[in-house]
């Protein structure tokens, strides 16, 4: 075995992604710990989008202080309250690097006070991670008008594996280029087919469903992998881990390609 493949090896076996809950992810990669959408809050402190239980639906399974422990910086897709909520904002220091949609600067800088926090027009470089901003849409027609932007990072660095956190965005022209263009060897989907009523009834789900997300490891190629988030957190997620396992394996999709984890669960990218 030479160096170079040594040192590349070694780097990557600490490359890593870990479910925190719905959307919320830690990843250690390339030497660095990012916090990705952070909903830290206890069960039922949020409100209910379909009106009758109240969000998160359910508990951490680690305290705030291990979830925040050692993190560089965090990157944000979008500020619905269901990946930047209340106790992210009291809790986070505001002193942390922030890698946000320049659409939500006014937000996260002018009224919460995150004095670091960069937009990111297209992308940007740190720490030797190159993070790429993928423009998508939350959602068709009116659901996507109503909801707003979102966005999804690419990440990037040398020898190791290229991530695509998709956030809230659903399969189409924007996502598809950027497949082609990056070739991540890792795509976090959101998968939980979250509606809202009535809109949701003509223009489908805010994000990708079951049928959505196993076309779209369909038409990607044999050696992308695949981790499936945001289920069975919030009221309006329709497409739960049971629902989206169960979908896959009718599809015959390899399930060695599908990883769906469960909360606190940490996945290895190799």
């Amino acid at each position: 075995m030479t160096m170079a493949l040594w040192l590349s090896m070694s780097a990557n076996a600490q490359n890593s992604i870990r479910l925190i809950r719905n959307a919320t992810l830690r990843i250690s990669y390339a030497g660095k710990v990012i916090l990705v959408d952070p909903m830290l809050g206890e069960k039922g402190t949020e409100f209910s989008v379909m009106k009758v239980n109240n969000n998160p639906r359910v508990n951490l399974v680690m305290p705030v202080s291990e979830i925040l422990d050692g993190v560089d910086f965090t990157l944000l897709t979008h500020t619905h309250f269901d990946h930047y909520d209340s106790v992210a904002i009291h809790t986070i220091s505001k002193d942390m690097r922030w890698y946000i949609q320049p659409e939500d600067e006014d937000v996260v800088v002018r009224r919460d006070g995150f004095r670091k926090a960069v937009p990111v027009i297209d992308s940007v470089t740190t720490d030797g991670i190159t993070i790429i901003r993928i423009r998508g849409h939350h959602g068709r027609g009116k659901v996507a008008e109503k909801f707003g932007p979102s966005s999804g990072y690419v990440l990037k660095a040398k020898g190791h594996p290229t991530v695509y956190v998709m956030g809230d965005c659903v399969w189409e022209t924007e996502t598809q280029q950027a497949v082609s263009q990056h070739h991540p060897d890792y795509i976090v989907m959101n998968t939980g087919g979250n509606i809202v009523l009535p809109l949701s009834q003509t223009d489908g789900p805010l994000i990708m469903d079951e049928i959505e997300a196993v076309g779209m490891i369909k038409e990607c190629t044999e050696t992308t992998r695949f981790i499936a988030v945001h289920m069975d957190a919030v009221d309006h997620c329709q497409t739960s881990r049971s629902i989206l396992r169960n979908q896959a394996e009718r599809d015959h999709i390899d399930m060695k390609r599908l990883h769906i984890p469960e909360d606190g669960e940490t996945i290895t990218l190799r």
